[in-house]
């Protein structure tokens, strides 16, 4: 939010600036305060049909205002080329690049489906593979509520071995703007040794991983689990745009991922790490087109070493990149 207010200012400093007078001002201003008005009302009759209001009785009400802010909106409509140009010009490429970010995550997690392993796999690893175990509890983020995690997936890979306790935890901001604490974490014995975590936060809240695992410790949800003593691993893709891969334009997946690079990092939002003194395992991480079916390949190995402490005292947080 930091940035996006501070993009918000120096767009709106270069706006006055560009403009130069209040009256050069006045074109972009009516269209785009009077379109405002109207894509607010027609939000708030998508909001009343949802809440259960009969759509009958929002339109005849809320249809009332959307003429007058149509007539608003036409009346200003002349004033298109002496400025009115300007917010729905930005209007545009906003909307356009937030499609192309919808679009692009969609694929990403298409792709991540076709890789991601059943659980009766983990099992079988689990029981047949991996005997021996590390101490401690290693904490894996998974981005779905099903399957194996990615990160999951290639650290088995590399190493032929798994914790004494594996977590699974997965965040799910809910339609809600909060969730109460006893409906906060939902709690899957896979098989003995390996659990998921379903945090559920609301839209207005601020979601931390070790504030669900403390609650749900808390509660008696994760017996045997120390804390203190966590290793956090994540995942991280790098894409690479392909003509061979469907969905998108080319272009358009060269845009998408350099928004995905330039994107704060959710795991790192999620878990409240500081950058500083860590030790976390690096894998690089490729996408690409295979055929047939079009899938996403993870090709690397540990790359580099550093400390990450989070929020808990002594926990670690290694990243698989």
């Amino acid at each position: 939010m930091p940035l996006a207010n501070w993009l918000l200012a120096a767009a709106t400093l270069g706006a006055v600036v560009g403009f130069g007078t209040s009256d050069a001002l006045a074109g972009a201003y009516g269209i785009a305060v009077s379109l405002l008005m109207a894509i607010t009302t027609l939000l708030a009759d998508l909001v009343a049909i949802q809440w259960g209001y009969s759509p009958i009785i929002v339109i005849a009400v809320n249809g009332f205002f959307f003429v007058i802010d149509c007539v608003f909106f036409a009346a200003n409509s002349t004033k298109f080329l002496e400025g009115g140009w300007f917010p729905l010009l930005l209007a545009a490429v906003i909307a356009f690049l937030m499609l192309t970010w919808q679009s692009g995550v969609r694929l990403v997690e298409r792709a991540r489906a076709k890789l991601r392993q059943p659980e009766e796999d983990l099992i079988e690893t689990a029981v047949s593979r991996c005997q021996a175990r590390l101490p401690g509890t290693a904490v894996f983020l998974a981005s779905a509520p099903k399957g194996v995690p990615l990160a999951l997936t290639q650290f088995v890979k590399h190493n032929q071995v798994l914790h004494q306790r594996v977590v699974l935890v997965t965040v799910v901001i809910e339609e809600a703007p909060r969730i109460a604490d006893e409906d906060r974490a939902e709690v899957i014995e896979v098989i003995e040794g390996i659990t998921r975590i379903i945090l559920h936060f609301g839209f207005m809240q601020y979601p931390t991983i070790a504030e669900g695992l403390r609650l749900a410790s808390s509660q008696g949800k994760l017996p045997g689990i120390d804390l203190s003593d966590v290793t956090y691993y994540i995942g991280r893709e790098t894409i690479i745009p392909s003509e061979d891969v469907p969905g998108m334009w080319l272009w358009r997946e060269t845009l998408f991922a350099f928004l995905q690079r330039n994107a704060e990092r959710s795991a790192a939002l999620f878990l409240e790490c500081r950058q500083d003194r860590s030790l976390s395992s690096a894998r690089s991480s490729r996408f690409r087109d295979a055929p047939p079916p079009r899938a996403v390949w993870f090709k690397g190995i540990v790359q580099r070493a550093r400390r990450h402490h989070c929020s808990d005292r002594g926990a670690r947080w290694a990243r698989a990149r």
